[in-house]
């Protein structure tokens, strides 16, 4: 197997190790609440309906909703744990499935709700291929384990010889799981403008992106 063909497996690799972790975290990034049963077990999960005799919650334990009755419920304890990420530094990739790109993200949290983010990626094949970006985040809306962000980043391009400018405008959201709250994955919509290789391109993007915060 040549390096192109090596080259082309690990991006395949990559892009369904990201869908399997985007479907996990989905599922576990709901804000949680901890059920103290009067038997003295305790159940964690999202309540979804309630009235004076019963309640229904999502739990990881099954895939089925679990009814709970009032008389053998002793307290219902809400998770209110507040979360910041300030000062702490982010390490992953970033990656956008549009373009076939994948970069290594730094990301630092200059309070609870800025971050200023380094993206550098490199591709070796028929044409080498090397970009950094420089980022600005800001938080705007908390949803229990989700950032809800919008930002705007500038970088340069080289295309063998060539070089050239990208902008990108662009919102998305951050999930942080309960069972890991260092560990976040992010998705994001935006608009980009490539200039300098070749002719001006613009457009909307989509990126996906893992990273985990010391």
């Amino acid at each position: 197997m040549n390096i192109i063909e090596n080259d082309k497996l690990m991006k395949t690799v990559i892009k369904y190790l990201f869908i399997l972790l985007g479907t996990l975290l989905f599922a576990f990034t709901a804000s949680a609440e901890t059920l103290r049963l009067n038997s003295g077990e305790s159940l964690e999960g999202k309540i979804l309906k309630m009235d004076e005799n019963t309640l229904f919650i999502e739990s990881r334990l099954t895939a089925q909703e679990l009814k709970i009755d009032r008389a053998d419920l002793n307290l219902i304890e809400f998770d209110s744990s507040a979360r910041s990420l300030a000062r702490r530094l982010g390490i992953g990739l970033h990656y956008r499935p549009n373009g076939n790109e994948e970069n290594l993200s730094i990301k630092n949290w200059i309070s609870a709700a800025d971050s200023a983010e380094l993206i550098v990626g490199y591709s070796s094949g028929t044409q080498d291929t090397f970009g950094f970006e420089l980022r600005y985040s800001r938080v705007f809306m908390v949803e229990g384990a989700t950032d809800l962000f919008y930002g705007a980043g500038a970088g340069i391009l080289s295309i063998d010889s060539k070089r050239g400018t990208i902008f990108r405008f662009y919102s998305g959201s951050e999930f942080f799981p309960l069972s890991s709250p260092s560990f976040g994955f992010s998705l994001e919509l935006g608009v980009q403008r490539k200039q300098g290789i070749g002719d001006v391109t613009q457009g909307f993007y989509n990126a996906i992106a893992a990273r985990y915060y010391f």
